[in-house]
């Protein structure tokens, strides 16, 4: 059989194999959240830019349930490996080297686990691939329009990931000759003028997204952080080929290829970049997805010849028979026992406990984006203290039912239980369960610290709290009612209670001033909170009073 045959023979199968397990393999919460950002499109969201929302919108006007959230992400994948390939030296390949590339891309565990997840680091694998097929292109003949093409994916894979700057910034660092030239300067333009509206969405909206990335990711120094990075990569990529990778790394670290070169300064760039990163907080194992693109173009320039016969045979091919066999025993898999993916039976019995009623969740925005999912009610949640931000609370789903009867959906032993909720533990679903007849969310109720003094071990507090919901707030509500707190950051946080004016009541769209007080915890960030049974919920900015602030 010609070797281009059997390419595209392996191919359709490749994609034939990922379109089965899409089908079949419960969906991932992750999943069901980004399906949520395609039914509610925008420029930008909390966690990431919009290409992952346009692919779940465009995969849900054609199919139902598994592939109307993964039906592009397949075809993208298929597209992905058939660039990989196309990007290889441009020269006759043999039949042993079509089942070497495949089996090298077989192997890479994130690299195959991205032809069915979608999230948005599908959408990035792809234009990587574009990007370097698009590089290789320019290197042999740098012309205007491969150059506006490169600056087009470079915005593509900006509207993917924010992390496509290390991509570009890292291909560049391996050829500095590249800002001589006026192409490259005016690619960077393009793709800066496209990003554009999602930069204009992140200022109307106070950069949430970079405020977390940047800031709400930094939980301090732990040494188990950088001690674990490297076995998570061995896991996340496969020992095999992980090693293998970095060995190459090494052997071709002064070549003079200008594209092996990119390769290497990607590869070891993303390794040490995300390494150092976890000197400030944990780093996701998943987060150097990008370098598996260049790990699978460099592994095959030399695994294609003889001299690797043994490492293939014994260590890629094995990983790749081993992976094969997961992925085939994933979708029968018990859900309980690998705990990673959604949980169809416990949505629905949330709804049957709910009676019609309005499900709110409290906690994380995994459920309500599951429950979303499998029942196609709306989802509402409400962030708490010992959870970060999300969508939902630029969404702010909850302010519609403010003053009606509800259903509060939490976890059991959750930090911050509901108040006088029932824990149920039913057969595939545990929650805590409260029905409520008017419900009063604390979320979206603003504190301002107008102004602060500390006499002892006591801070004063000045406060504007403002409400913004169209019925008053009130902290002796018969059933939210509602204290408030000072939250310090410790080594987790510790919450003090602070009194307020006996019958406070906020009007509607109306805010009052209080004063409060609490003891005091110097150089240590806090928030001032509001608890009103339902959760403990973040209402003001952190904020931090040094020694010699007082």
């Amino acid at each position: 059989m010609k070797p281009q045959r059997l390419f595209y023979i392996l191919l359709i199968l490749w994609v034939l194999m990922d379109f089965l397990q899409a089908v079949f393999t419960p969906v991932h919460a992750d999943e069901a959240y980004y399906a949520l950002y395609g039914a509610h499109l925008a420029w930008g969201y909390y966690d990431h830019p919009p290409m992952v929302a346009l692919m779940t919108a465009f995969s849900s006007l054609l199919f139902s349930k598994g592939l109307s959230i993964r039906f592009l992400t397949v075809l993208l994948h298929g597209a992905t490996v058939w660039l990989v390939w196309k990007t290889l030296p441009d020269r006759p390949k043999t039949t042993r080297e079509v089942w070497v590339f495949f089996a090298i891309a077989a192997s890479l565990v994130m690299f195959v686990a991205y032809g069915i997840m979608t999230t948005p680091d599908a959408p990035l694998l792809f234009f990587v691939a574009l990007f370097f097929f698009l590089y290789r292109q320019y290197l042999q003949k740098p012309g205007w329009g491969v150059a506006l093409c490169l600056g087009l994916v470079m915005a593509g894979m900006l509207y993917s990931k924010y992390m496509a700057v290390l991509v570009a910034g890292f291909v560049l660092l391996s050829n500095l000759r590249l800002l001589k030239d006026p192409k490259i300067w005016v690619a960077g333009v393009v793709a800066l003028a496209l990003f554009l509206p999602h930069i204009l969405w992140q200022v109307r909206n106070g950069f949430p997204s970079f405020q977390y990335h940047l800031v709400a990711r930094n939980t301090g120094f732990n040494i188990l952080h950088p001690l674990e990075f490297l076995p998570n990569q061995l896991l996340v990529f496969n020992p095999v080929c992980f090693c293998l990778a970095l060995f190459l790394c090494w052997r071709y670290r002064g070549t003079g290829d200008s594209f092996m070169r990119a390769c290497i300064y990607s590869i070891v760039g993303f390794i040490l970049f995300f390494w150092l990163m976890t000197l400030k907080g944990h780093a996701e194992p998943h987060w150097t997805v990008a370098a598996s693109v260049p790990i699978l173009l460099l592994l095959y320039h030399d695994l294609r010849q003889p001299a690797w016969e043994k490492w293939l045979r014994y260590g890629v091919v094995p990983m790749a028979f081993i992976l094969l066999i997961f992925r085939i025993i994933l979708p029968v898999l018990s859900v309980d026992k690998i705990g990673v993916l959604g949980n169809q039976k416990k949505m629905e019995t949330i709804q049957e406990y709910c009676k019609g009623k309005q499900a709110v969740f409290v906690g994380s925005f995994q459920n309500p984006s599951l429950y979303s999912y499998y029942t196609g009610e709306q989802p509402v949640q409400l962030s708490s203290l010992y959870m970060r931000r999300t969508q939902f609370d630029l969404w702010q789903f909850d302010r519609q039912w403010q003053g009606k009867p509800v259903c509060l959906i939490g976890n059991v032993n959750a930090k911050s239980p509901i108040r006088d909720a029932m824990d149920l533990f039913l057969p595939g679903a545990e929650f805590s369960f409260r029905e409520v007849k008017s419900f009063q969310g604390a979320n979206r109720i603003e504190i301002t610290v107008d102004q602060y003094r500390v006499a002892g071990d006591t801070l004063f507090l000045d406060l504007t709290l403002y409400n913004p919901y169209d019925v008053p707030y009130d902290f002796n509500h018969p059933e939210f009612q509602t204290t408030l707190y000072v939250a310090y950051k410790l080594q987790e946080y510790f919450a003090i209670t602070c009194p307020v004016p006996p019958g406070l009541v906020i009007p509607a769209g109306g805010s009052v001033k209080c004063s409060t007080y609490c003891n005091f915890i110097p150089n240590t960030p806090f928030v001032v909170c509001l608890d009103n049974g339902a959760c403990r919920s973040v209402n003001s900015k952190p904020m931090v009073i040094k020694d010699h602030d007082r």
